[in-house]
């Protein structure tokens, strides 16, 4: 009789430890997920374990009363047991999700993307590039994508089009209006780009996109070799154009800020346009943000999108918001030079991701400096104003509003970052966390490390360090200039205020200081 209770409670107790072994081992995995996200805090991991701990004594104390027929007390332990499992299980989910976001939001790539179009006349009775057979249609020979889409349209006609080449973009889309092209392939930001010109205003209703493709293209990391030196556009491969004189801009030595990793800067671009974030596009939102994590303070330096700026991978001068269209290397690569700073990552968002990221966090209160409506969206009033993501979008994209025009828009770019790193920071983001996670999926592109990133949420998670965050705007004179992208026809260009330049490197190197 003796033996066989032994027995039963040697079983008894071995179920209660292989039970209470699984719950431990769900507090290891837990632990061994943060370790993977590098969220290893001095605060965050001990709660943890600690946690585990606490969960399997529970359990355990709760069979034990159980076994001692206390089953009131046995079931509240269960109960407060299997809340605390469900914590641990929720929260090893959140934490796995966030490593896959986080892996592609990282994801390197040598690749990036043109949305290529084919047009034609808006009145033209042409519907598809199958209608193209024996027609004439234009191309540029400086444009690497043309001959991809040639390829695409031979396939799918009788008798292959006559391809004509013209002298460069602005010629292209004047003979397609002039009735001499049937059709014309052009990088599909060509047109938002010409309609701002005296005369092309319409553009966009004059013509009609009958195909696009997303055409793949290497990015372009190495500076051309040849230097155009300065006081002229310094044009290679665009086209012929005169040289006009300008004030001397210098080329510049790059340097680190700091060799500090807990002090970087990250150049952030903001592209105009919705789908792939990886398709090259017009970069609208210029702005270097140069963080200190020590002291919690970040300088947001904005850059107005029509600076006259020296791209150093196409070697020649361009608006910066054109840069652009030559990838993240080339937009990044002419902020260095612009300022002689060494820019450490980039962030790259597109609209579409702009609005989820807000809205998935419930939406962000901007400080607007003015009164001031955009139709049909919104009328914004000064002070802070709570902005879903598509209020906040049109608010950061507003200029004419302002007699500043797109300085003021910078500003207003810089109070929306503001806005979304104070939400982003704040205990409230827990509750969002899912479709914060969602909203950066496909849209958000950077070369940051995922460790710094994770390291970088645990110090905010376990600190609530709240940031102090200050904003400049390097200013300048309008000028009208041919660039790289536009060789064509002079278009309207920011020569840079040298002065504000200075000053902004010197708010850049005032946040170094401890």
């Amino acid at each position: 009789m003796a033996e066989r209770k032994v027995k039963r409670t040697l079983k008894e107790a071995s179920v209660t430890l292989q039970i209470a072994s699984g719950i431990v081992a769900i507090a290891v995995s837990f632990v061994l997920v943060l370790f993977g996200l590098k969220l290893t805090s001095p605060v965050f991991v001990p709660n943890i374990i600690f946690g585990g701990f606490v969960l399997a004594v529970i359990f355990y104390g709760a069979i034990v009363f159980f076994l001692s027929r206390k089953k009131l007390t046995a079931i509240i332990s269960i109960f407060i047991s299997v809340i605390l499992g469900a914590v641990l299980i929720i929260g090893y989910g959140a934490l796995s999700k966030s490593l896959n976001t986080i892996s592609k939001v990282t994801e390197s790539t040598e690749k990036e993307y043109l949305d290529v179009s084919v047009y034609v006349k808006s009145d033209s009775s042409i519907n598809g590039i199958s209608e193209l057979s024996g027609l004439n249609v234009g191309y540029f020979s400086g444009d690497e994508y043309s001959s991809k889409m040639m390829e695409e349209i031979d396939a799918v006609n009788v008798t292959a089009p006559s391809y004509v080449e013209a002298t460069g973009r602005v010629a292209l889309v004047d003979s397609l209006l002039n009735g001499e092209y049937s059709a014309i392939i052009l990088n599909e930001s060509f047109p938002d780009i010409l309609c701002e010109q005296p005369g092309y205003e319409t553009l966009k209703d004059d013509i009609k996109s009958i195909y696009t493709k997303n055409i793949e293209v290497e990015r372009e990391q190495q500076p051309a070799a040849a230097n155009p030196g300065t006081g002229s556009t310094g044009q290679t491969g665009e086209g012929d154009s005169e040289a006009e004189d300008i004030p001397t801009i210098e080329l510049k030595e790059v340097y680190s800020l700091s060799e500090d990793e807990d002090i970087f800067t990250v150049y952030i671009s903001g592209i105009d346009k919705w789908g792939s974030i990886y398709t090259r596009s017009r970069s609208d939102v210029n702005i270097i943000a140069v963080v200190n994590a020590k002291n919690g303070k970040i300088q947001l330096i904005n850059t107005p999108r029509d600076y006259y700026v020296y791209l150093p991978v196409q070697g020649a001068y361009d608006k910066l918001t054109h840069a652009g269209l030559y990838g993240i290397d080339s937009s990044k690569a002419a902020l260095e030079q612009l300022y002689g700073v060494k820019i450490d990552y980039y962030v790259r968002m597109n609209f579409s991701g702009f609005e989820k990221i807000i809205d998935s966090v419930g939406g962000i209160d901007v400080y607007s400096d003015y009164d001031f409506t955009v139709e049909p969206i919104k009328h914004y009033t000064v002070g802070y104003n709570h902005l879903t993501g598509l209020e906040a979008l049109a608010f950061a994209r507003e200029r004419y509003a302002f007699a500043a025009g797109d300085i003021q828009r910078g500003n207003n770019q810089m109070a929306v970052i503001r806005g979304v790193i104070d939400k982003l920071t704040s205990p409230s983001v827990l509750i969002h966390l899912d479709q914060v996670l969602d909203g950066l999926e496909d849209t958000v592109s950077t070369d940051l490390p995922a460790d710094m990133i994770y390291n970088l949420a645990s110090y905010q998670f376990t600190t609530g360090k709240e940031w102090q965050i200050n904003n400049y705007t390097v200013t300048g004179k309008g000028e009208s200039l041919t660039t790289y992208s536009m060789p064509d026809m002079p278009c309207y260009v920011m020569i840079p205020n040298e002065e504000t330049v200075s000053e902004a490197v010197r708010l850049m190197e005032s946040v170094l200081s401890e």
